[in-house]
Order: structure tokens, then C-alpha cells, then sequence
């Protein structure tokens, strides 16, 4: 869930660009169907809070580039990060003896 504080810009969203601007909340859903970016529009800063349920692991997906992001974490200190492009996939057995 976003909360738009100050500004105004577009929200890509699932291949749409919708408005958004001071006062709005928007909420995405989760999953690779609903990819969506924020994009500062104007001369004068956007600002937002991102609310997350933060749940662990998060696996973030970037569509635009192949990419996406595993990260752990314990007691909030976060543990392991890994980022990775899609079409570079390892075989699990691969060095294990």
C-alpha cells in the first residue's frame, strides 16, 4: 500500500498509468500480474510511504528488467539477500557431492 504525503506523478501499474497525486492510497495486489512503479512527474518532490506486511522471506520480482530479490530476515536485521536475473538459473545439485 502506498500513501501519497506530497506531490503529484503516475502510477505504472499492470501496463496502465494512472494519476496520482496528494491525499491518495493506493493498493496493489501481490504477484507478478500486478507489476507497478511510482514515477515523480513534476518538478517538486513526490513523496510517499510504503506500508508492507514484511513478511519474511519477500521475494520481489522485477519484470522490466528479469530480475528479482529473495531476502531474509530475523528479528528485523535482515540475514540474506540475493538478487538474481531471471533467465540465470543454477542447478540445485550442482557442487554438492
Amino acid at each position: 500500500m502506498f500513501v501519497i504525503i506530497e506531490g503529484e506523478g503516475s502510477l505504472r501499474v499492470a501496463g496502465e498509468m494512472l494519476p496520482i497525486r496528494t491525499g491518495d492510497i493506493v493498493f496493489i495486489p501481490a504477484g507478478s500480474e500486478y507489476p507497478h512503479q511510482i514515477i515523480n512527474t513534476s518538478q517538486a518532490p513526490l513523496k510517499y510511504l510504503s506500508i508492507s506486511t514484511r513478511e519474511t522471506p519477500e521475494v520481489c520480482e522485477y519484470p522490466d528488467s528479469g530480475k528479482y530479490q529473495a531476502m531474509v530476515s530475523v528479528q528485523g536485521t535482515r540475514v540474506f539477500t540475493a538478487n538474481q536475473r531471471t533467465t540465470e538459473n543454477l542447478d540445485y545439485w550442482e557442487g554438492e557431492p
